[in-house]
Formats: structure tokens, sequence, C-alpha cells
């Protein structure tokens, strides 16, 4: 049952990249594509790692990850996702830069206008 819940959650968060990815944005679609492929990444890692439940008086290990799939999951998909968010929010921010420009280019264009005599 746990594990048709996650693929179902697999399908939606991919069918929700791929739509993002289809929408005219400026970011461009091969950082969507990268996007779904690292929610897939991330969620195949989950999934791959042997969660034991809490058993007290058995000594924990001092490691931070104990497997590959632990050392994917908790440390390589959240750095990559940091650095994926940088790169949207560069083409976003720029994006932005260039509109605002545009703007007020054209709000220049048009106050030139208004100081021409009519009459």
């Amino acid at each position: 049952m746990a594990s048709t819940l996650a693929s179902i959650d697999l399908l939606l968060l991919c069918a929700a990249a791929l739509s993002i990815a289809l929408l005219q944005s400026p970011v461009p679609r091969v950082w969507a594509l990268a996007a779904l492929a690292l929610v897939a990444v991330q969620t195949a890692a989950m999934h791959a790692m042997d969660l034991q439940p809490f058993e007290p008086g058995v000594p924990r290990s001092t490691a931070i990850v104990h497997s590959v799939a632990e050392a994917i999951a908790v440390l390589a998909v959240p750095a990559l996702t940091a650095g994926l968010l940088t790169v949207i929010f560069f083409h976003c921010a720029r994006a932005y830069a260039r509109a605002r420009r545009r703007l007020e280019e054209a709000l220049r264009a048009q106050a030139m206008g208004n100081d021409m005599p009519t009459g």
C-alpha cells in the first residue's frame, strides 16, 4: 500500500514538473526537466533507504549516512536542489530586469511625446 502511494506521489510530482516545463516562462525548459529528474532521483533514493524503527538500548552509529541511498537522499539531492533553485531564480531575476527596462523605456518615450505642444 505504501509503495503504491509513493508511486502515485512520484507520478503527480512528475506530471506537475512536466506541466510547468510546458508553460512559457523565463526559465529554460531544460531546467524544468532537470527538476523532474531530481524529483525522480530523490524519490528513488528515499525508497531505497533502509529505514529501521528505533530500538531502545541498541547503540546507534555516529555516521551521518549509512548507505549510498541515504547519501543521495540526505546530502546530494538538497545540494543539487539549492543549485537548481539558484539557476531558476537567476533566470527569473534576469527576465524581471529586462521587463522593467522595457517598461521604463516605454514610459520615457511616452513622456517625451507628452511634452510636444498640441494645437
